[in-house]
């Protein structure tokens, strides 16, 4: 027997979180559905086998977690809501969907999912006994399943995953050139201090001159990187280990999250990009007949910010009690006024998903604009910065040759 800890969604669209000692993860999905729950995650109780070493620990924490591809995911919802709208019945499109090289890593999931339906499971209850799915994709495609127009549900699914892909390319395309200045300055400002400096070390010394104090620092900041690499590089890992682990825990990443949206442009960007996920979202949600609380309580897991996740499960919690969702989201000072007075709109008119869908169209059009217009700024900003960086180390070796230079003609 296992104790597992875990956390699962009732029907009304609450969270719990429990612990039960039953022998396997099926067991406890099987237990949960028993009670009208659904699992969202589990967690063995106890330290992971091997942990009582420190580098066990490291490669722990640096195990990389399992996730699902959006361009994957996006592709298989599209193609399962073609075949749905042709006719096909849902364990035969299935079937063909997990033949398809296009959704990669999904092929095995896609048939465990498969064999679920054909025992008897809905599809919302396939995919959600596999912690691979989103918990929004599994509330959807429930919520359709329920209204009897699951392919109309993929089909608007797809569409807000091919835009949020859409979105998390374009700020990656843009990213490639400033990724690929800093790489190849870091690599000139390494050779330069490794290679290129101890070269004139001897020149230096047959001087018999004390060297400028901008040269020396240079020269000693060589002399570590030369020395040290190997504690930089194991303190790097063990740095990303701990961060990692440390962004596991609710109170460290909340004030992490809290800092990033103090920041100077940056902190609104984000800020931008989870408002408009969140309207996009609910809206896809609430136009699929999912109740308001229940939507909320799904939509947390797709906000990056966890300031933001918990804005919204706070808001969740006080709908249950008769509160305005614009009056508690305002209390969290993050949502800008203008999406705050659409929804105060939407509630009143009763067209709140409407309002929503609309609000998010126009907000990812001045997204796009407010990225493109920072990542035009990043370039000119990185070439500036990381000029002085390589000049300063030049200037510094200058200073010192030229003092040879005056010392070799006195």
């Amino acid at each position: 027997m296992t104790m597992f800890r875990y956390r699962a969604m009732t029907q009304a669209g609450g969270l719990v979180h429990g612990a039960a000692e039953l022998p396997s993860e099926a067991a406890l999905i099987q237990h949960l559905r028993g009670q009208g729950q659904y699992l969202l995650s589990s967690r063995q109780s106890g330290t992971p086998a091997g942990a009582g070493s420190a580098m066990a620990r490291l490669l722990h924490a640096l195990r990389p977690t399992r996730r699902v591809a959006p361009r994957a995911l996006a592709m298989m919802t599209q193609e399962l809501a073609s075949l749905l709208e042709a006719g096909l019945e849902l364990d035969h499109a299935l079937g063909i969907l997990e033949n398809l090289a296009d959704i990669g890593a999904l092929r095995a999931p896609v048939a465990a999912a498969r064999a679920r339906v054909r025992d008897g499971a809905s599809f919302g209850e396939a995919l959600a006994e596999d912690d691979l799915f989103p918990r929004f994709y599994v509330g959807m495609v429930r919520a359709g399943e329920q209204g009897g127009g699951l392919e109309t549900t993929l089909r608007r699914l797809g569409d807000y995953l091919e835009r949020s892909l859409a979105i998390r390319e374009a700020i990656s395309s843009a990213l490639v050139y400033p990724m690929i200045l800093m790489v190849s300055a870091g690599i000139s400002i390494a050779i330069i201090l490794t290679v290129v400096l101890p070269e004139f070390k001897p020149l230096f010394a047959e001087a018999g001159k004390s060297l400028p104090w901008p040269t020396q620092v240079v020269m000693d900041i060589g002399d570590f990187f030369r020395s040290y690499w190997w504690a930089l590089a194991f303190g790097t890992i063990a740095g990303a280990a701990w961060f990692r682990q440390s962004w596991q825990r609710p109170v460290f990443r909340r004030r992490c999250d809290g800092l990033l949206l103090r920041l100077p442009l940056l902190g609104k960007l984000l800020a931008a990009i989870d408002v408009e996920r969140f309207e996009r979202t609910l809206g896809a949600l609430l136009s699929n007949g999912v109740p308001l609380p229940s939507a909320l309580a799904l939509i947390k897991d797709t906000l990056w910010n966890s300031v933001l996740r918990e804005a919204v499960g706070d808001t969740a919690r006080s709908l249950r009690e008769g509160e305005s969702l614009a009056s508690r989201l305002a209390e969290s000072g993050i949502f800008p006024a203008v999406t705050l007075d659409l929804i105060r709109i939407g509630e009143e008119t009763g067209k709140l998903d409407t309002m929503l869908l609309r609000q998010a169209d126009l907000d990812e059009q001045r997204l796009r604009h407010t990225v493109d217009r920072l990542l035009s700024l990043l370039v000119p900003a990185l070439t500036i910065v990381l000029g002085l960086i390589v000049g300063g180390l030049i200037a510094s070796l200058l200073v010192a040759i030229l003092g040879v230079n005056d010392l070799a003609l006195q």
